[in-house]
């Protein structure tokens, strides 16, 4: 509480310095300035709030966010965690085309799981339950989302191998490519597309980082940022 208190008097000193020095025109100028003017803001009414909450009828939780969202002050100081940021933002444009590839493997292998293995009975001692199966598509998918991860894949597929008794019949369900199923979904999802998400993020952060003569988006910001320390009144 003394800490939180302590770090907010710090922040409210040096944003009335920096109003003082630059004008609350040119200081509201600066989306940064902007930020962490509605922290201080933020953070001042979360002291207060912590300081009558006995008599309080309202809970404002929430104004604890503002303590936390004094840590992104930190990518205004360091080029390296800008240059990280700037990486995830530009990786984003291109990861949801790698979602959609995935989405398309999951929605392929889990209709087919559903035509090879609905019919097996559910044992709430094996991997096959009534929460694990391909009886219905959602159930398909979460199966699906399971062996991607990993997770005791091995028993599922061992489970729904050639054999297996079938729900509300004597007859044998199950099928004999139940290896072959498993083991290329499994291959496919760890070892080819989940590395894509890592491709993607190094390749931008590869061209971010390549040839600082080769200007970009965030060049320019840095060149803003750096400019309107010498310039505040932008004359």
């Amino acid at each position: 509480m003394y800490f939180n208190s302590a770090f907010t008097v710090m922040f409210s000193v040096e944003c009335m310095l920096k109003i003082m020095a630059f004008g609350p025109k040119n200081y509201f100028r600066d989306r940064w300035n902007i930020f962490d003017f509605i922290t201080v803001i933020g953070s001042i009414t979360d002291v207060l709030v912590s300081e009558l909450q006995e008599s309080a009828f309202l809970s404002l939780g929430f104004l604890r966010l503002f303590r936390a969202a004094r840590l992104i002050k930190l990518l205004r100081q360091g080029y390296s965690i800008r240059i990280i940021l700037w990486t995830f933002i530009q990786s984003i444009k291109a990861l949801p085309y790698v979602c959609l590839l995935i989405t398309m493997l999951f929605f392929i292998y889990c209709i087919v799981g559903m035509q090879v293995f609905g019919n097996i009975k559910t044992d709430p001692h094996s991997q096959l339950n009534n929460h694990n199966n391909f009886q219905t598509f959602g159930d398909g998918i979460l199966l699906l989302f399971r062996c991607a991860t990993g997770e005791n894949w091995q028993e599922i597929m061992l489970d729904c191998a050639a054999g297996k008794e079938c729900e509300g019949s004597g007859e044998s369900c199950g099928s004999s490519y139940t290896y072959l199923y498993f083991s290329t979904f499994n291959f496919l999802c760890s070892f080819i597309m989940l590395n894509l998400f890592v491709a993607v993020i190094m390749d931008n952060f590869d061209y971010l980082t390549r040839d600082s003569s080769i200007l970009g988006p965030h060049h320019l910001d840095e060149f803003v940022r750096v400019w309107a320390e010498y310039d505040p009144g932008a004359t």
